[in-house]
């Protein structure tokens, strides 16, 4: 093998770490976009967390339709009156974000994640929910910056926290609102626990390729 072949190797030995390596930055400034987002909606933190999208950006959550673009989803924490103007005392509204599964899309500038909620809800004296649902997430880098270009939550079940789920089951699945409306209506219609739904996987078995 001459120099100049040996030195070609090494060039596309050290190109293909250094896109290896792109990716998995990728991946980890994603899962750490997605943690963030959770914290936020922890505390309530609506004007932190709308600057995470894109402009174009979109948010569904559970069966309320699609809200388009930062002043749309804007509109989906006015569904939240108690929670319009930040957390007071006697509210919790954790959100655990777990079990991130991230892929970055050829060329590098958009991505796609699925990930698992855990809520904790309440207000003092009032009502307590738990709750837990599937996010699938796309998300795109614009100069430098990964942000969410889409955020689609599917609700397997919210239930008040001292009956459970193992009882008569109280549906309480977010569904359209007629006097704050979204953008667009629900991409997908289902239903919440006891009904079984799987929310479609964006990437395929990695062992079967199925």
């Amino acid at each position: 093998m001459t120099d100049s072949e040996t030195i070609a190797r090494l060039e596309a030995k050290i190109h293909a770490l250094e896109t290896r390596l792109g990716v998995l930055e990728d991946i980890e400034e994603i899962k750490k976009l997605q943690r963030i987002y959770g914290y936020y909606l922890d505390k309530a933190l609506w004007d932190e967390l709308v600057d995470l999208f894109a402009e174009d950006g979109s948010l569904e959550l559970a069966q309320r339709g699609v809200y388009v673009g930062k002043a749309g989803i804007r509109k989906v924490w006015s569904l939240m009156p108690d929670a319009r103007d930040g957390l007071k005392y006697g509210m919790l509204m954790n959100h655990m974000n777990l079990q991130g599964v991230v892929h970055i899309d050829p060329g590098g500038k958009t991505a796609k994640g699925r990930w698992r909620a855990f809520m904790q809800q309440a207000k003092l004296g009032e009502r307590a929910h738990w709750g837990e649902g599937v996010y699938e997430n796309e998300y795109v880098k614009e100069d430098g910056v990964w942000k969410f270009k889409k955020i689609h939550w599917y609700t397997t079940f919210i239930t008040p926290y001292d009956t459970g789920w193992d009882k008569e089951y109280e549906h309480v699945m977010p569904r359209v609102n007629e006097e704050v409306p979204p953008d667009l209506p629900p991409t997908e219609e289902f239903d919440d626990y006891p009904s079984v739904y799987i929310p479609p996987f964006h990437y395929k078995n990695p062992v079967t390729g199925r």
